[in-house]
Formats: structure tokens, C-alpha cells, sequence
């Protein structure tokens, strides 16, 4: 019984943020970019390189004649449920039902970040986060044309940003790297109390942010 009056207060307390309305009790998920996997060029795969080679420079450039640049790989999202029951409820599981995404590229060779949007997609199923602040990763499957961003920045550039986020070097967590893209969400999260929707989309960069 005591269990049972427990969860009853408890879900009395979060249904208002459920519906969207009321004070929220508790902190809704966090997102971060962790990292790439399998990011192509042209069909070249850039993982374990720090530079073209002149013969596959060519080929980005044969591509640019014929106006299509394919870019392909996978983007790596954190997540975390920080509901832990420490400083507040303990939500055991919640899940991501819904990440609608843009994705944006920094095609700014200068200071500051010029957002360039390359591609958007969705998730395909639901992706359970546990209240225990482990980082659970969500991976998005990102293609588009390079051709805009090529073209904004000039072939040798275009190389640099891609093989700068895409590269040997690609999964180092600064500005310089992995901090030249940034999604922008806005995510659905399926609790025991009903869904939450996130007020404002969220912009997910290098830190945690909700």
C-alpha cells in the first residue's frame, strides 16, 4: 500500500508537465554529440585519414564537375536520463519516442560558427534511456550533397572541414572537430506519466545541454 500511495503522489506530481502545463518536478533528458563512424566522402572512407591522397582529391573534384558530392556516415548521440532518485524522482526508464533533426555544418573557415544546414531525418524506433545518468548512444544515419558546402567554402577547405570532422581526428571533442556540427532536436520523451515534449528545440553541441 505504501508503494502504491507513493506512485500515486508521484504521478499527481509530473501528469501537469506531461500534458505540457504546470512546474516541471523533474529534469528532462540531455543531449550531447559523442562521436562519427563510417564517414564517407565520394565513397571514400575517412576514418583513418589525415589527408587525401592526390588521387582521391581528384575524385572529390571529378564529383564537383558533375554536380554531386555525396556524404554519408553515422552521428553518434548521447543521451542521459538524470532522474536518478538523488536529488529528486527517480524515473527507472523513459523513452525517446520522437528525434526530429537538423543537422548543421560549420562552413565558416573564420571565428564563430556559420550554420550551414546539410541534412535532417528522424529516428526509426524508440530508444530507452535508464534514470542512472548512464550515457545511452542513439546513432543517426546522416547523407546528403556536399555540393552547397563545397561550394561556400572551395574545394581545399571543403576537404579540411570534412576530414576534420570525419577523420582520424574527427572524434576530438573541441571547437576544431567534432564541434563543427551541431544538431538542432526537438525530441519527445515517453515517461510512466505520459509523454513530455521539450519546450524549444534543442541544440546539441559538445555539452550536455537539455
Amino acid at each position: 500500500m505504501r508503494m502504491t500511495m507513493r506512485t500515486i503522489a508521484l504521478a499527481g506530481a509530473l501528469l501537469p508537465c506531461a500534458c505540457g502545463s504546470g512546474s516541471t518536478v523533474f529534469d528532462l533528458c540531455t543531449f550531447r554529440l559523442e562521436s562519427t563512424e563510417d564517414f564517407t566522402v565520394c565513397g571514400i572512407l575517412l576514418d583513418d585519414l589525415d589527408q587525401l591522397t592526390v588521387g582521391q582529391a581528384a575524385q572529390v573534384a571529378a564529383a564537383w564537375a558533375q554536380g554531386d558530392v555525396p556524404v554519408g556516415f553515422t552521428l553518434d548521440i548521447g543521451v542521459r536520463n538524470p532522474n536518478d532518485g538523488i536529488t529528486g524522482p527517480l524515473l527507472d526508464l523513459v523513452q525517446v519516442t520522437d528525434l526530429p533533426w537538423d543537422l548543421y555544418m560549420d562552413a565558416d573557415e573564420g571565428s564563430g560558427f556559420d550554420t550551414t544546414w546539410v541534412a535532417s531525418g528522424e529516428i526509426l524506433d524508440p530508444v530507452e534511456v535508464p534514470g542512472d545518468s548512464e550515457t545511452v548512444i542513439v546513432p543517426i544515419e546522416v547523407e546528403f550533397d556536399g555540393l552547397t558546402v563545397l561550394e561556400e567554402l572551395g574545394p581545399v577547405a571543403f576537404i579540411e572541414l570534412m576530414i576534420a570532422v570525419g577523420g582520424v581526428d574527427g572524434d576530438i571533442r573541441d571547437s576544431e572537430h567534432l564541434g563543427r556540427m551541431v544538431l538542432e532536436t526537438e525530441p519527445s520523451i515517453d515517461t510512466p506519466f505520459g509523454t513530455m515534449e521539450y519546450p524549444e528545440p534543442v541544440w546539441v553541441g559538445l555539452d550536455w545541454d537539455d
